[in-house]
C-alpha cells in the first residue's frame, strides 16, 4: 500500500439551463416547452460554448462515454414539470479525474462559463435547483487503498449532508445505515462489544459497507478504482469553498493509518454500545403492521402505542418517520427487512439525537414518547465528549500529525 496518496477528483455536475441565447432553442422553448430529456443538438451546442470559453475539449457524445473526458450529457433525473418559463433542459457535466488543484481550476472555469452563457439561475438554491447534485469521484493514485472502514469511522456524514441539504434523499443514504443494522444485531448477543476488538470491527464494516448508488458514498465504484461521493449540492459547487476544503474531512479519514485508527474505532464502538442499550429499552415499545397493496405492502410503525412512521415493503422495507404536518417526513431509512425494523428505528433515533447535539434545526417527531426518547439519547451522547463530531475531527488531525512525525521523509518527498 502506498504511504502517500496522490488525490484526484472528477466531477459530475447537474444544471438546469435556458435557451443558451440561441434563437433556435428560444423557439423550441416557446413552442414546445422544456425538454423531458436534453437533445443531442442542445448538448452539442452547450459543449461548443464551453470549449470556446474554457479552451478544453468539451464534447457531447451520442452514447455513454467509455473513457474519462470533458462531456455534456442529458440528465434524466431532473423533472421539468414545474420549471420556470425560461428553463429548457437539464444536463450533466462530466470531467476526467484531475489533481485537486487542477480540479479547482476547472471548477472555476465552469462556473464562470455557466454564468456567461446562462446567468445565475444555477447559483442559488431553490425548489428547482435543490434537486441538482454535484458528485465528486475521488481516487488516490496507484497502490493506495480507499478502505470503507476508514471512511465510516472518520467521516461525519450526517453533518456533511445536512450542510448540503442532501439528507434522506433516495441517493444519499448514510453508510451508518448500511453497517448499523448488522452491528446492532451483533451487539444484541455481544453486549459489551468484546468480540469487536482488534480487526473485527473493521472487518464487519467492510463486509456491510453500502455499495450502490443509494448511498452518499458509493463504494461499488471501488471496482473501478475510485469512490463516488454524492454528499454535495450543486449550490456548493457554485458558492462553496475550495474543493480541497470541502473534501478535507473525507480525505483525512481515508489517510488514517491502521496504527492510528484505534481512537476512532473506540469512539464508534462506544457510540453503538450506547445505542444498543437504548434499543434494548425501546424494543418493547415498538410494533408495526402491514396491509397488502396493489404495488407494495404498506403499514405503520408504532412507538408506545402511537404512530411513529410509515412503512412500505416491496421485498425490502422503507421507513419514514412522521413529523407534525400532514405527509411530513423527518427521517428515512431504506433497504432494510421486516425483522430489522427495531434496528432501523434506532439508527434514525441516533440521527435525530446527533442533529440535536450539532445544533442543526430539525423538525421533531409527532410521537411525543419517541421524541422524548431521542432527547434522552442525545443527552447520553453528550456525556461522552469523545463521541462528538468535533472530537472526531480532532482525532483525524492528531492522526495526521503522528503520521508526519513518524515518516517525515514521505511528506518531504511529496512536497506537502
Amino acid at each position: 500500500m502506498s504511504a502517500i496518496p496522490s488525490w484526484r477528483a472528477g466531477f459530475e455536475l447537474e444544471v438546469i439551463l435556458g435557451d443558451l441565447g440561441e434563437p433556435r432553442f428560444e423557439r423550441e422553448l416557446r413552442k414546445h416547452g422544456p425538454m423531458d430529456q436534453a437533445s443531442s443538438t442542445f448538448c452539442q451546442a452547450f459543449a461548443a460554448k464551453l470549449r470556446e470559453r474554457t479552451g478544453r475539449s468539451w464534447s457531447a457524445p451520442s452514447r455513454s462515454p467509455q473513457r474519462p473526458g470533458f462531456y455534456v450529457v442529458p440528465e434524466y433525473g431532473l423533472d421539468p414539470l414545474n420549471w420556470p418559463e425560461d428553463r429548457l433542459a437539464g444536463v450533466e457535466l462530466l470531467t476526467p479525474p484531475l489533481p485537486l488543484d487542477d480540479a479547482e481550476i476547472v471548477r472555476t472555469e465552469l462556473f464562470e462559463a455557466i454564468y456567461e452563457i446562462d446567468g445565475d439561475f444555477n447559483f442559488f438554491a431553490d425548489e428547482h435547483t435543490a434537486n441538482c447534485g454535484w458528485h465528486i469521484n475521488i481516487d488516490a493514485g496507484d497502490g493506495f487503498r480507499l478502505d470503507p472502514d476508514r471512511f465510516i469511522l472518520g467521516v461525519d456524514e450526517l453533518l456533511l449532508l445536512a450542510n448540503n441539504d442532501r439528507l434522506f434523499s433516495r441517493y444519499t443514504a448514510l453508510q451508518r445505515h448500511a453497517v448499523g443494522v448488522p452491528l446492532l444485531r451483533h451487539l444484541a448477543h455481544d453486549p459489551t462489544g468484546k468480540f469487536l476488538l482488534g480487526s473485527a470491527l473493521g472487518n464487519l464494516l467492510e463486509a456491510h459497507a453500502g455499495c450502490d448508488k443509494g448511498y452518499a458514498a458509493n463504494f461499488a465504484k471501488l471496482l473501478k478504482g475510485y469512490v463516488e461521493l454524492r454528499h454535495f449540492s450543486a449550490e456548493s459547487f457554485f458558492n462553496g469553498p475550495q474543493v480541497t476544503e470541502q473534501l478535507e474531512r473525507i480525505l483525512a479519514a481515508f489517510e488514517v493509518w491502521p496504527a492510528h485508527s484505534h481512537p476512532l474505532e473506540q469512539a464508534f464502538r462506544r457510540k453503538f454500545l450506547l445505542l444498543s442499550r437504548w434499543l434494548a429499552r425501546a424494543r418493547a415499545k415498538l410494533a408495526w403492521n402491514l396491509t397488502q397493496g396493489l404495488v407494495a405492502a404498506e403499514g405503520r410503525v408504532h412507538f408506545d402505542g402511537e404512530p411513529l412512521g410509515h412503512l412500505m415493503a416491496n421485498g425490502l422495507v422503507e421507513l419514514n418517520l412522521f413529523g407534525h404536518g400532514e405527509y411530513e417526513y423527518i427521517a428515512t431509512i431504506r433497504d432494510t427487512v421486516l425483522s430489522d425494523i427495531p434496528e432501523a428505528v434506532a439508527l434514525l433515533a441516533l440521527d435525530l439525537a446527533e442533529f440535536y447535539n450539532l445544533g442543526i434545526r430539525q423538525r421533531a417527531s409527532s410521537n411525543t414518547s419517541f421524541q422524548r426518547a431521542v432527547l434522552q439519547l442525545a443527552a447520553q451522547l453528550r456525556k461522552d465528549p469523545g463521541l462528538s463530531s468535533s472530537a472526531q475531527l480532532d482525532e483525524l488531525a492528531h492522526a495526521e500529525k503522528l503520521r508526519r512525525e513518524m515518516h517525515p521523509q514521505f511528506y518531504a518527498t511529496a512536497g506537502t
